[in-house]
Order: C-alpha cells, then sequence, then structure tokens
C-alpha cells in the first residue's frame, strides 16, 4: 500500500511543481498593468495579507507609489515571477534569497515579515508528538524556511528507526488539500493553511522555538522601482500598525479574500494583534 501511494504521489508531483503560472482559474490578483507601477509577487500566506490590505486601504496611494500585488500559487512561483522580470519585488524567505544568490540572480533582501508554521499531522493517524512522525511524510518546499522548519521538528526525533520522506508540494493550497485528504501523513503549514486545518479538526504539532519564523520582501536590483522599496516597507509597517489597533479583523475585501483564497471565514479567524 505505501509503495501505490509512493506512486501516486509522484505523479501529483509532476503537477504541483512543474510550471511557474498560478493556479488554474486564478489568474494572479493585480491591477490594471502600469508601467510606472512596483510590481510585487506574493503567495497565500499570512504575511501577503498586509500588501494587500495596503492596497485595499489606500496605503500606497498616500505614499505616493503606484502599487500591483500578483499573488501565485506559490513562493517558488512569485520568485520565478521575479527572475523572469514580472515583478520588481518578492514575498519569500532568506534561505530563498541566499538560494538565488549562488545560482547569480540579482535578487537583495529589502526587509523581514512574521511568518508562523506549523506542522500538521493527518488527523486519521491520530499524531500527538514529534516522534510519531518517525518513517512519515512531511509535506513542505525544499531550500525554504519550510525545509528549515521541518529540519527543526525531525532533529526532535529521538532514535529513529525509519526513513521520513519530505515530498515537495510547493503551493500551499494544493498541500493542504492533499493533508486533508489523507495523501500526506504531515504537512508544514503556514497560519492560513493552518488555521483551515484547524477548523476541519486537524491539531499542530507542538515544536519547540529554536528558528525564527520570519518571511522576506526581496527586490530585484535590475528594477528601475528599486529605490521604491523603502515606501513599500512604510506601506507595510502601516497596515501593521492599522491591524495591530484592531480589537478584532478588520473587514477584509472580497477581492482580497479571493486571492488569498480565504474562504469559509478563516480571515475571522485570524487575531489582528498577535498573527502579524
Amino acid at each position: 500500500m505505501r509503495n501505490i501511494l509512493l506512486i501516486a504521489l509522484a505523479s501529483v508531483l509532476l503537477t504541483a511543481c512543474s510550471g511557474g503560472s498560478p493556479d488554474a482559474g486564478a489568474e494572479p490578483r493585480a491591477q490594471v498593468s502600469d508601467s510606472a507601477a512596483l510590481r510585487v509577487a506574493v503567495f497565500p500566506s499570512s504575511d501577503a495579507l498586509p500588501l494587500l490590505l495596503a492596497s485595499d486601504w489606500g496605503i500606497y496611494e498616500e505614499l505616493g507609489i503606484p502599487t500591483e500585488i500578483a499573488v501565485y500559487r506559490s513562493q517558488m512561483d512569485a520568485e520565478k515571477a521575479l527572475a523572469d522580470g514580472k515583478a520588481d519585488a518578492v514575498l519569500t524567505d532568506k534561505y530563498r534569497i541566499e538560494w538565488w544568490q549562488r545560482k547569480g540572480s540579482p535578487i537583495q533582501y529589502a526587509f523581514s515579515t512574521r511568518r508562523p508554521l506549523y506542522m500538521v499531522p493527518n488527523k486519521q493517524l491520530r499524531i500527538t508528538r514529534i516522534d510519531q512522525l518517525d518513517d512519515r511524510m512531511i509535506a513542505g518546499s525544499r531550500y525554504s524556511l519550510d525545509d528549515q522548519f521541518a529540519d527543526q521538528a525531525v532533529a526532535q526525533i529521538k532514535k529513529r528507526k525509519g526513513q521520513i520522506l519530505r515530498p515537495q508540494i510547493n503551493s500551499v493550497e494544493l498541500r493542504l488539500s492533499m493533508l486533508t485528504s489523507g495523501q500526506l501523513d504531515a504537512a508544514v503549514l503556514n497560519t492560513l493553511q493552518a488555521l483551515k486545518a484547524k477548523a476541519a479538526g486537524y491539531s499542530p504539532l507542538t515544536i519547540p522555538e529554536g528558528l525564527t519564523l520570519e518571511g522576506a520582501v526581496a527586490y530585484s536590483t535590475r528594477s528601475r522601482h528599486a529605490r521604491k522599496l523603502p515606501k513599500l516597507q512604510r506601506a507595510y509597517q502601516q497596515a501593521l500598525q492599522r491591524l495591530r489597533r484592531s480589537a478584532t479583523m478588520p473587514q477584509v475585501s472580497t477581492r482580497t479574500r479571493e486571492a488569498l483564497f480565504l474562504t469559509d471565514g478563516i480571515d475571522t479567524l485570524l487575531n489582528a494583534k498577535t498573527d502579524f
């Protein structure tokens, strides 16, 4: 049965990890293309939300930086948009920045974001402890913050006896779907997908702290809009401040909800004061 599952998983991986386009039926969320606009590529993650809210709330206009936000299905797809010249900046993490720099890509760090991650096991397996992940499959994205987080979890397993498989499922929504459909033993999820899993009865494992869970916004040094990154950071901080001042999660526009797959009221489960 495990061999059959691995064969089925390999077929899905060929689909999940190929190409650099957004999810079928969901074009990148962006405004009308404007050559004067700063183009930012993101993916469905909680630290992408302030970037979209800054657009909804008119913060970019107030700061004088026309900005287009495009939401891709995965962090890797968003990074590819930057590498292909389709974006000026990207939501990523420091491990991925280093990976691109080693490849000679003109990518530079701009500022950090907060990105909590969660190790969520298949509820059918009744896994409640880290050591029960031995001889299991843990899905994430390789050479990334996800990967480092999974490494930290695996390091807590003492006297390992089995092989831990680490399939690469870059699309965060697909990763969640495969977990809830029983195709994975566990998955690394960010806040948005972890809340959906929790609503479906899945409980994350407790991972001892030790890794700084931060994303990052990076930019292409070849972009003529690179000088606008300080203002992008100001816009991000203003959106964060507005969130943290809120007693409850502010209303999120339908456009932003659809772009980040905030279905079934998931945005109402976010804590405006602590999740950002």
